[in-house]
């Protein structure tokens, strides 16, 4: 299966479903999709389907970009410092991200979806990995691979050891 088909067949899992957590791991952006459930080792929360980004991604509207990997290293606000401690406003991202969602889990230190929108409605993908994600309320999620050998994102349900990897621009697990 080529690497179109393969991950728009895989993707197709969390068609109409709400993105409903965004959370960081370092500057890894995960998002997470379906219903927030209890993470299968205990430990916080996770939706039905899990998105884990480490290649440019952005977030747009109609007319706009609302937020992207880049806005991570920017400041919220100026004359403020970013802080990878305040996972609320901490960056001019989580800023974004937050006031897009609407909610924010201190437990979890996690943004959560409390908007009646950002449902994938649409899966697209191309033949280099990067995949746009149609969601409603006028939204899409864009994921672009720019290299040629480390991760670009990976896709999973969690705890499930099958994770869709997509490296230097194909897919080479999960097929």
């Amino acid at each position: 299966m080529d690497t179109k088909n393969a991950i728009t067949s895989r993707l197709a899992y969390i068609l109409n479903l709400p993105l409903t957590i965004a959370r960081d791991a370092g500057n890894m952006k995960n998002f997470q999709f379906g219903a927030i459930r209890p993470h299968p080792s205990g430990k916080g929360t996770v939706g039905n389907f899990a998105l884990h980004i480490q290649c440019p991604w952005r977030i747009v509207a109609t007319d706009r970009i609302i937020t992207g990997s880049t806005d991570y290293y920017q400041p919220p606000a100026e004359g403020v410092d970013v802080s990878e401690d305040d996972y609320l406003q901490g960056n001019l991202q989580r800023l974004h991200l937050r006031e897009l969602l609407g909610g924010y889990d201190p437990e979890t230190r996690s943004l959560v979806n409390e908007q009646n929108r950002l449902v994938v409605e649409a899966v697209h993908a191309d033949r280099y990995g990067g995949i746009s994600l149609d969601l409603s309320g006028g939204f899409r999620l864009e994921v672009f691979p720019d290299g040629t050998d480390a991760e670009d994102w990976r896709f999973f349900s969690p705890g499930d050891e099958d994770h869709l990897v997509v490296a230097g621009g194909q897919v080479i697990n999960g097929e």
